[in-house]
């Protein structure tokens, strides 16, 4: 069996990165794959062998982290982001990148200490146009496809599961409005405290035209990535919203598949992180996506999806534009098979024909 490893991995407690990483399990069915995250106990149902050390000794490798190569200290290169850079160096020949974005904090001398490593690699794919347009100034033959977990689907038990907490909550499917949050920190130009606030006034409007707000832990992972204090927060502010949290300690399914059985269940979506809007938009469903950064603001523009910049949200003026999007469906086929179309040619990129039988069953 081919060992490939997942490079630049991040953390399972974040489940648009267990999706990524579920996603290349679909997409490599036979390979071996290995990855490194922070994470003290790695969810083990997604597939990947986590080890303690860096993958080494693999016949390929993926860098396969989101935004991982944020850069948090402008016009210098932090510690953590070298250490990315050093997973591409280790060996190039051997290396792609797949479904990544360059976020806007690596410009200067990392977006130029990225792009010479990028250079070096056989195949590089993105998965916004403006990372796509900033590597194609910069001389790298990147293609621009769309985030690797639009290749996933939910299950039959994470739609029972998902129901089952819904039931015990009380809560009538037909009327949940299923939203997403996140804490900013310095690397975001937004303010926690006033997205605190326009998040609540949202839940209290959503309540008043008879909807039943639940907010979606898409993270409990380190620092600003974990939702859980924003969440409360909300909650505390707007009494009667509750929270789903889809990390459960049996782990019968990948939080992941549990989110995105939750999409399918409920009436409206409102997505401020990007995988919620992906997952929402892989299980069938149009969210209303609040966006924040440039792979949001793409994809909303490639797909015309309702939302707008978070900064410009309004929870009165913008309300009705969220409860237009109700049960409203989306065709994921298309985008399914283009990313795997885009992933079976950068791995033909790579030397000799070591990764054909490893494909075999992850074809469009």
């Amino acid at each position: 069996m081919v060992q490939i490893g997942l490079i630049n991995a991040y953390s399972t407690l974040n489940l648009g990165d267990a999706a990524i990483y579920s996603a290349f399990r679909k997409l490599l069915p036979q390979g071996d794959l290995v990855a490194c995250v922070r994470d003290k106990h790695p969810d083990p149902t997604l597939g990947i062998d986590f080890r303690s050390q860096r993958p080494n000794d693999c016949s390929a490798y993926i860098s396969v982290g989101g935004d991982i190569f944020n850069n948090s200290r402008e016009w210098l290169v932090t510690k953590a982001f070298l250490q990315n850079l050093a997973e591409l160096r280790r060996n190039p020949r051997h290396t792609i990148l797949f479904g990544q974005s360059i976020p806007r904090s690596c410009h200067g001398l990392s977006f130029l200490l990225l792009s010479q490593c990028l250079l070096r690699l056989p195949a590089v794919c993105v998965r916004d146009s403006e990372s796509h347009q900033r590597l194609s100034q910069a001389g790298v033959e990147a293609r621009l496809s769309y985030d690797t977990a639009f290749v996933l689907e939910s299950s039959v038990p994470a739609v029972q599961k998902a129901h089952a907490i819904l039931s015990q909550k009380g809560i009538d499917q037909a009327k949940a409005a299923v939203l997403s949050v996140r804490g900013f920190d310095s690397m975001y130009s937004h303010s926690n405290d006033q997205f605190v606030e326009r998040m609540s006034h949202l839940c209290l409007s959503l309540q008043h035209n008879g909807y039943q707000p639940l907010i979606l832990i898409q993270s409990r992972a380190y620092g600003a990535d974990n939702d859980l204090d924003v969440a409360q927060s909300i909650q505390s502010a707007a009494p009667g919203t509750e929270i789903f949290d889809p990390f459960l300690e049996d782990r019968s399914v990948p939080s992941w598949q549990l989110a995105m059985a939750l999409f399918t269940l409920v009436d409206l979506v409102i997505a401020v992180r990007f995988h919620t809007a992906v997952l929402s938009l892989a299980a069938g469903r149009v969210p209303f996506h609040l966006h924040y950064s440039n792979k949001g603001r793409d994809l909303c523009k490639r797909l015309e999806l309702p939302g707008c910049d978070l900064i410009q949200f309004n929870p009165i003026s913008d309300l009705s534009a969220i409860m237009a999007t109700s049960g409203r469906t989306f065709n994921p086929s298309p985008i399914r098979e283009q990313v795997s179309r885009d992933f079976r040619w950068c791995l033909d990129q790579l030397p000799g024909r070591l990764m054909d039988d490893t494909i075999a069953g992850g074809k469009a």
